[in-house]
């Protein structure tokens, strides 16, 4: 089957189409039995694609190779373990692996576990390139705001919660933003000026700040005024831990999924040390919660499902490259710039 492989670690450059051997389900196998293969029609980009291609997380993430990248996936089921219950060969599909394993979705098919990956029924409303980009940003932002209980999912007890999103036009952000609207809160949303109207008149955002005229802490400075302040940046990260003692509710959440290093600084077993001694220190010392986002459990995913069924959210794919331009698509994702999902089509 046709694939996107890498052979070794580095930039977009390493990324090579080629032919590799199909998937298949094992029949002896306890796990295949619980398995589908699916044809993938789309795929989404997530900045851990690049980040684990040029081999940032090399010392924590073992490799083969060549393996395959890719995590979010759209297609159709085009083979059933025999205990796979709930799926047949046609069904219309999306979701997310559980993690990376060298066997992603950048390719004509991947093999989905039932249980411990995301697989649902998609609906006829989505369409592939929308259900592609949903995976791992919709559900980064789920745990966020929900799992970690910054929000409540009955809505009238959203109704006095403010929500300040950083980086609300990027992939995160905008779902952060759908999700903490579609739950009842306020939401202020933070990200340049360009993005201004998509973020107010698409994402439905109650008040906007465009980080680019003048630094955060020079606009915000009202104190305990948010009850949530999503980081969907992270890189920032020190200024707006500072910052967020003065905005911030006393008891309020401050929640980030970004890996706060340097763009270009591999991650180390030292270095997630330090975040994790850091994140403790901020637990002890300070009554203001403080989360990083670092595992994305499957079984959160199924409000998400629930809501995308029934048109409560409609996913935002802003740019749809073929396969075969997987290179820009990775250019585009480290510039950090582009507005909702990169999407790639086979």
């Amino acid at each position: 089957m046709k694939a996107i492989v890498i052979k070794s670690y580095g930039g977009p450059e390493v990324l090579e189409e080629t032919d590799v051997p199909a998937p298949t389900l094992d029949p002896a196998s306890k796990t295949d039995a619980e398995s589908v293969i699916v044809d993938i029609l789309a795929a989404g980009v997530n900045p851990v694609d690049y980040k684990v291609g040029r081999g940032d997380l090399a010392s924590l993430l073992s490799l083969k190779f060549p393996s395959i990248l890719g995590i979010d996936y759209a297609g159709t089921v085009a083979a059933v373990g025999s205990n796979v219950v709930g799926f047949s060969v046609g069904d219309a599909v999306y979701g997310k692996l559980a993690g990376i394993n060298g066997h992603g979705t950048y390719a004509a098919q991947t093999k989905v576990h039932t249980k411990t990956d995301v697989i649902l029924h998609r609906p006829a409303s989505l369409s592939v390139e929308q259900a592609a980009g949903v995976g791992v940003v919709a559900l980064t932002a789920y745990v966020g705001l929900v799992t970690y209980a910054g929000l409540s999912l009955t809505v009238a007890d959203n109704a006095a919660k403010h929500v300040l999103v950083i980086g609300a036009s990027g992939g995160v952000g905008t779902w952060a933003v759908k999700i903490a609207k579609l739950l009842g809160a306020k939401v202020t949303a933070v990200a340049s000026g360009k993005n201004k109207s998509f973020v107010l008149d698409n994402l439905k955002a109650d008040a906007f700040i465009d980080y680019t005229v003048a630094p955060l802490a020079e606009q915000l400075k009202t104190k305990d005024e948010f009850d949530v302040i999503y980081d969907a940046i992270g890189g920032d990260e020190g200024k707006n831990w500072d910052l967020a003692q003065l905005i911030l509710n006393p008891h309020g959440l401050f929640v980030s999924p970004a890996a706060h290093l340097p763009e270009d600084t591999p991650v180390s077993l030292g270095a997630v040390a330090g975040f994790v001694g850091t994140m403790a220190w901020r637990a002890i010392t300070n009554s203001r919660r403080y989360r990083y986002i670092s595992s994305l459990p499957v079984d959160q995913f199924e409000n998400i499902g629930k809501w995308l069924k029934d048109g409560k959210i409609v996913p935002y794919t802003s740019v749809v490259l073929p396969l075969s331009d997987v290179k820009k698509a990775h250019e585009l994702s480290k510039a950090g710039r582009t507005v909702g999902k990169i999407v790639l089509t086979l």
